[in-house]
């Protein structure tokens, strides 16, 4: 029994002192015919309040297990609720993991690109020095033997001058300017007087890399057009 049947309990004895000392009063006071009919009227008075009384009692019971109904739809949301919130936090977890895993790879990723680009650029200077050693030599030989005259010029370009190339005027220049450009290939950038045949010539060069033989056949153009 719980507290409110306890209370509804209490007042119905509370109730049945009442009628019964109402009860004695009258039979003490009253005569039989009297007090049967007050009795009757204090029985039926008792007996609506009885039936008052069960009936918010019966109201008060619907109304006590609404509410646990209620609480315990509640506490099956915050069951689920909290259960569900485990799982976010797992997961944030699990992407948590996951994103430092990544950012992981990408830096393992970064420094093998790095040095892979410094072993490329170490490598193309290399190369680069070995093809200046080259076209030193080249222009030292030819210097000697065809007039051959080399100007470093802005922009880290070479400018080559020859002469002796027309019998009417030995000292008239015809010249090209040479780079290497970032795939470490020679490139003409210009040409005076200009070749039709340089293209063909400078891509022969690309092919083959020698430049002694490239020089040769640039003389002997600009021979052919003097």
């Amino acid at each position: 029994m719980d507290i409110f049947q306890e209370d509804a309990q209490c007042q119905l004895n509370e109730k049945l002192n009442e009628t019964r000392i109402k009860f004695l009063s009258l039979w003490e006071n009253c005569n039989p015919t009297g007090f049967k009919q007050k009795y009757r009227e204090s029985l039926k008075i008792t007996e609506d309040r009885c039936l008052e009384i069960y009936e918010e009692e019966k109201q008060m019971c619907e109304k006590i297990h609404l509410t646990k109904k209620v609480i315990a739809e509640q506490n099956v949301f915050l069951e689920n609720t909290q259960l569900e919130l485990q799982s976010i936090n797992q997961n944030c977890e699990s992407i948590e993991r996951q994103k430092q895993e990544v950012l992981e790879k990408i830096m393992k990723l970064k420094e093998g690109l790095l040095k892979k680009q410094e072993s490329v650029i170490s490598t193309q200077k290399h190369q680069n020095k070995a093809k200046l050693k080259e076209l030193n030599l080249s222009a030292e030989m030819f210097k000697k033997r065809m007039g051959l005259e080399i100007r470093k010029v802005q922009g880290e370009q070479l400018q080559f001058i020859f002469r002796c190339i027309s019998h009417k005027s030995p000292e008239q220049p015809f010249t090209f300017l040479l780079k290497l450009n970032e795939e470490g290939n020679y490139e003409v950038t210009s040409c005076e007087p200009p070749l039709e045949c340089m293209p063909s010539l400078q891509e022969k060069l690309k092919e083959t890399n020698n430049f002694s033989a490239f020089l040769a056949n640039v003389r002997k153009a600009f021979t052919t057009l003097a």
